[in-house]
């Protein structure tokens, strides 16, 4: 309940900059280059967003994402902490005191694990999010015609596009983010520090341990995301596929884009990802103590 929650309260927080992410990391599908982008800063793309859709239009896709997130933040936090006190620890050993490899273990192994389970969510998610200007012509109409229209014209696997790249980056992802947290909350707190802290203080702490975990994860694994969202976009509506294999995605990107195809959105990340990685872990740590979980 208190990683549902979470995930709930930091996607519908982010969700502009998270849909101008995606716009970026997809248009050069289109083989869109310069000048040619539609979008080319964060401000200009929420702008012509707006403009052209709406403001409602900035939480695109913000219902499939939270509908995505609930299971997704609750798994991956369940199967963390789960693997962390059970699993990874010895009698001898409190969490606080996990080494780097048992916390990277846990939350590697708790990334994957959740991933398998909610993938075809993501997909939905970042089909929802693209809107007309990239759809191709394809028109979904919600959560349940996505689902509907990509079993009919791609098939049942189709659920489950550009998951390879997703296991190599997701898992890795959820590992650092779990470890770095862990990390820079002991740092900022150090042991033998009392409870009787403000709500204020102990929020702050959380908040600024999330957002450098989060910035410091995503930066690492970031690549993998782009070349996930492309394949998740692949033959998207029956329409010929632009890359046969991750591989071949990878090797398409380096020629045409360079390796800097690989970083579109980054900046637009780091600023969505600091306060959305902040708020996740402040309210995950605050509603746990709200059900009085240890």
């Amino acid at each position: 309940m208190a990683g549902a929650g979470a995930g709930a309260i930091t996607k519908s927080a982010v969700a502009p900059l998270e849909r101008v992410k995606i716009l970026f990391q997809i248009q050069g599908m289109k083989g869109e280059t310069g000048s040619t982008r539609k979008y080319r800063g964060m401000m200009q793309a929420l702008r012509l967003i707006t403009k052209e859709e709406g403001v409602v239009a900035l939480w695109k896709g913000n219902g499939a994402n939270c509908v995505r997130v609930v299971p997704v933040y609750a798994l991956k936090f369940t199967f963390n902490d789960a693997l962390k006190d059970i699993v990874l620890r010895s009698d001898q050993q409190s969490t606080r005191d996990l080494d780097i490899s048992q916390r990277m273990a846990a939350g590697t192994l708790a990334g994957l694990g959740q991933t398998t389970i909610t993938y075809p969510l993501e997909l939905v998610r970042t089909r929802l999010s693209l809107g007309p200007a990239l759809l191709a012509g394809v028109k979904y109409n919600g959560i349940i015609d996505c689902i509907r229209q990509t079993i009919r014209q791609e098939g049942v696997g189709a659920l489950y596009k550009g998951i390879g790249p997703t296991y190599l980056s997701g898992g890795p992802y959820v590992g650092l983010q779990m470890t770095f947290y862990d990390l820079y909350k002991n740092w900022l707190v150090p042991t033998g520090t009392t409870s009787d802290d403000s709500m204020a203080k102990v929020v702050g702490v959380n908040m600024l341990a999330g957002a450098l975990a989060g910035i410091t994860a995503q930066s690492i694994t970031y690549p993998g995301d782009t070349l996930r969202r492309r394949m998740q976009s692949n033959g998207m509506g029956g329409a010929k596929r632009q890359y046969d294999t991750s591989w071949g995605c990878v090797k398409t990107i380096l020629k045409h884009e360079g390796v800097v195809g690989f970083y579109r959105g980054l900046a637009i990340n780091a600023i969505r990802g600091i306060p959305g990685a902040a708020i996740q872990f402040a309210a995950y740590e605050m509603l746990k103590g709200m059900f009085n979980c240890k």
